[in-house]
């Protein structure tokens, strides 16, 4: 073996020796530095003796590791609000995973070093990604934040190094060198088109917080799935919020698209508490991936309705065993997953983005060499093999915790969304879009019902035609005994509400009169004030004395009091003399004393 052949094979041996011994065999190295294998181990390069055996070794070893390095850095930028929270933690385990896979990468080690920046902080987050490109990094992760992720992409793309994204990226140019997990913006708002076809929805509140939250939205409002959908458009706030709601509820919007901050979801959902915008004619349609992790127990059982797409199926085995061994490696007082083992979305995605990046280099190990380079901010001298493992990792195809990955020019282009609605007990998956097969429903029957009771009202009522009767058939049985306008009506109600009811001949056919001398009542007023049942329906006059003891919904028929007589044919004398003055004074005098005696 050549000397200078024999000189780099040993270094990359030692390397190997280096990160077994400072780390054990396999383990992650979260640190910003390596050992030096020469500071680490100076007798092993000095010690002439060990050449001729060393060579002989290599010679045999040396295939397996020409591929790739036995270290490859990774950088990743983080919000300062993202400090040890579960998007870290995913990815941190990400790599602990992959460095205890011995297929993936078995003759390689990633190590990381993570950097936190302020929010909206584009000069800090340059720099600090400038000080991991010093320090050698192969590939950048993150930010999530749009802005900051644009300049990360356009410092990664002068350098060609590969940039793996998880952020919404609206704008329209392709990126060389960038990797994005999240869903193309393209086929995001066609997934919420049809959605809104499906709903059939003409009158459309769209509630967003942020100006990106807009541009976000503008394919629905620049070319709806139809003409005829009237858009109302409004910015709100955690200070305007309640306005913003009122204004929808006066215009009777009833279909409402909201994107809001998910800091901020828990006071949107109490102003439609407060503002009673929760019952059955509403409809949200929730642009955030991670609706499962909100507390909507207040609308679990007034058949609001709710829907929103997830990008996680739970559902499914390997996701659920990938979710099982991740609640096993949180640490004390720090957590992936939340209460009820829901991982949101941005910590998945992140998750996938670091096996999409080792099963790009696993890819590249087999049939190339990956060559390191020093690269730096200052001479912007672009990394030659940079182009080759971009175009490895974009050819990944991968079933992650996310779905589905496929990659067309470092877009994401294959994935699934599950379709949640919610029902009486819980959100409910019912149905997926993807875009190949676009929306498929799987249990339409959640879009179109009130709901499934779960509650039985014992009805009573007397028999009195045509609000109730009873049907002349024999061997009827329950309800089914009964028919006329009120059951008719209360069947609607029932159904519209969400509850079941036994209907029950009562009241010893009357509705209920007070014995002014005892003060008790009788009929069906005395059976709901002694809560014998919990609803009356039919044909009952509403008076002040009723009312004063039951609640009564509003009258379903108001009847007058009227006066019908025969119009006169022919001029006949008795008819002209009945209503002439004189017998005009005797029918008013008549008719006063008739009803000074009703009233």
């Amino acid at each position: 073996m050549p000397p200078r052949l024999a000189r780099l094979s040993c270094h990359k041996l030692v390397q190997k020796v280096t990160k077994e011994a400072a780390c054990g065999p396999r383990a992650t190295v979260a640190s910003s530095s390596v050992p030096s294998p020469v500071a680490r181990f100076p007798g092993i390069l000095a010690g002439i003796s060990w050449w001729p055996t060393l060579a002989i070794f290599l010679g045999l070893v040396l295939p397996t590791t020409l591929g790739l390095p036995a270290v490859i850095r990774i950088g990743a930028i983080l919000t300062e609000d993202q400090r040890d929270s579960a998007t870290e933690l995913a990815f941190k385990y990400a790599v602990y995973r992959i460095n205890n896979d011995k297929f993936i990468l078995p003759n390689t080690t990633l190590v990381f070093d993570i950097q936190y920046v302020p929010r909206d902080d584009s000069f800090h987050t340059a720099k600090k990604a400038c000080k991991q490109i010093t320090f050698g990094v192969q590939a950048m992760f993150g930010p999530f934040d749009p802005l900051l992720g644009s300049h990360i992409q356009s410092i990664t793309d002068a350098l060609d190094i590969p940039h793996l994204e998880a952020r919404l990226d609206i704008e329209p140019q392709e990126k060389e060198f960038s990797i994005n997990l999240f869903p193309s913006h393209t086929y995001l708002n066609q997934a919420y088109k049809d959605m809104i076809q499906f709903l059939k929805w003409k009158k459309v509140a769209i509630i967003y917080e942020e100006d990106f939250g807009l541009m976000k939205l503008q394919e629905i409002i620049r070319s709806p799935p139809s003409k005829a959908i009237e858009m109302y458009i409004r910015q709100g706030h955690p200070e305007n919020y309640r306005d913003v709601l009122k204004e929808v509820k006066h215009k009777e919007i009833f279909s409402i698209i909201v994107d809001t901050l998910p800091g901020n979801m828990r006071l949107f959902l109490r102003c439609l508490l407060q503002l009673q915008m929760n019952d059955y004619r509403y409809h949200y349609l929730f642009t955030t991936f991670d609706i499962e992790t909100f507390d909507l127990e207040d609308f679990k059982y007034n058949y609001v309705n709710m829907t929103a797409f997830r990008i996680v199926d739970t559902a499914n085995r390997p996701v659920f065993k990938i979710l099982q061994d991740m609640e096993k490696f949180q640490p004390i007082g720090h957590s992936i997953l939340n209460k009820t083992s829901i991982i949101k979305a941005e910590p998945a995605l992140i998750f996938d983005s670091v096996n999409v990046f080792a099963r790009g280099l696993h890819a590249l190990e087999r049939s190339a060499t990956l060559s390191l380079a020093n690269l730096s901010c200052e001479n912007e001298t672009p990394w030659g093999d940079g182009s080759s493992l971009f175009n490895y990792i974009n050819a990944v195809e991968y079933d992650g915790l996310t779905g589905p990955i496929k990659f067309t020019e470092g877009k994401r282009t294959n994935f699934k969304l599950d379709i949640l609605k919610l029902r009486m007990e819980q959100l409910y998956k019912v149905g997926e879009w993807t875009p190949d097969t676009k929306i498929n429903i799987t249990d339409r029957q959640a879009f179109f019902e009130g709901g499934k009771p779960n509650i039985t009202l014992k009805i009573i009522t007397i028999e009195e035609t045509p609000f109730v009767m009873l049907k002349k058939e024999k061997n009827l049985t329950g309800n089914d005994r009964f028919n006329g306008f009120c059951v008719d009506m209360l069947e609607y109600v029932s159904r519209m509400a969400g509850f079941n009811y036994m209907i029950e001949m009562s009241g010893g056919g009357v509705y209920g009169m007070i014995d002014t001398e005892t003060g008790e009542w009788n009929g069906l007023v005395r059976e709901l004030k002694d809560k014998r049942a919990d609803l009356a329906v039919g044909s009952m006059t509403i008076n002040y004395a009723r009312e004063s003891v039951i609640d009564f919904t509003k009258p379903f028929m108001n009847l007058g009091i009227s006066i019908l007589f025969k119009v006169r044919q022919t001029g006949g004398r008795w008819m002209d003399g009945w209503m002439d003055g004189r017998g005009k004074g005797w029918m008013d005098g008549w008719m006063d004393g008739w009803m000074d005696g009703w009233m």
